[in-house]
């Protein structure tokens, strides 16, 4: 059995595929295509820095059958959307036949202004990543596959924004599968969880929710809140609160045009110098040091801080 990286496998499978169409940039690739495989494979794939995403119509008869085998060792039939993390490990099987998809290969962390977000693909559960359930996704992938299959002006632009969208999506998708599903005594239940999350991530002022404002979404006492937050999560309310500064922070840092004061209002601090202490602590960096480690220089005002 062959160990195969993704990215170079799309060069390799080339002449079993017949493409639709096909979209290259230096972020990601996209191809609508129908793979044909005249007899049964197998090979181990080792996904390195790229993420795949790949929405494909439903087995029927005739069409080539997938099985993968992921890193928790269980065997699972591949569904219509299903996702490959970066630095993970699978290995596939299938079964004569054509099949005909839209993939997307991409490094998340070099769309847009996605850099500094800390995805956690190793905390997803494989479970979660084969025959997935997400409409958006569903019709992420059906909108790429029209923009690559008939481009007109601007494809390019939008194909990237589309992939941006599809890469914040699976960073939602994936936070929320991590959280309890179901409600247990002394912890937050999934959708508590989840609101409480969008609450404070969704703020224009993270800074501004108390804890009697964030106990009220989830219908429960303040001190009741934290000690469930706690539990749930492994985390402090204050705790996440406070990383949820430093990661908009992070997202906002790759933005040039802005200053390191901007960045610090816009991330709930009160002053550039808080959030440089604040960012240093989390981060062992500086704001500037964290802007050059993503390859952006600095204006003059940004050096003082």
């Amino acid at each position: 059995m062959h160990t195969v990286e993704l990215k170079p496998l799309m060069q390799t499978l080339a002449p079993r595929k017949v493409f639709g169409a096909r979209l290259q940039a230096e972020a990601y690739e996209v191809a609508v295509q129908d793979i044909h495989w005249s007899e049964p494979g197998e090979i181990h794939l080792l996904s390195g820095p790229h993420c795949l995403i790949e929405l494909a119509e439903p087995p029927t008869p005739g069409r080539a059958r997938y099985l993968v085998q992921t890193a928790d060792g269980q065997q699972r039939t591949v569904g219509a959307l299903n996702v490959m993390p970066p630095d993970s490990a699978r290995t596939v099987c299938w079964s004569p036949g054509s099949r005909h998809a839209v993939v997307c290969v991409m490094e998340p962390g070099r769309l847009g202004l996605l850099g500094g977000i800390d995805w956690r693909w190793g905390d997803i559960d494989p479970a979660s990543t084969v025959d997935m359930r997400n409409d958006r996704l569903r019709t992420g992938m059906q909108w790429l596959a029209e923009e690559t299959a008939t481009p007109s002006f601007g494809s390019a632009l939008q194909a990237s924004c589309i992939l941006t969208m599809l890469a914040l999506e699976l960073h939602r998708h994936f936070a929320g599968s991590r959280a309890v599903a179901d409600t247990c005594e002394g912890k937050l239940d999934a959708r508590q969880l989840a609101r409480l999350k969008d609450l404070i991530e969704g703020s224009s002022d993270p800074s501004a929710l108390s804890l009697a404002a964030l106990a009220a979404t989830c219908r429960l006492p303040a001190r009741e809140l934290s000690t469930m937050f706690k539990a749930t999560t492994g985390q402090t309310l204050r705790s996440y609160v406070a990383s949820t500064h430093i990661a908009r922070a992070k997202v906002l840092l790759a933005d040039p045009h802005l200053l390191i004061k901007q960045v610090a209002f816009r991330s709930g601090f009160r002053s550039a110098a808080a959030f440089g202490d604040a960012f240093r602590r989390a981060t062992g960096l500086t704001p500037v040091q964290f802007r050059q480690r993503l390859g952006l220089r600095a204006s003059d005002e940004l050096t003082r801080h």
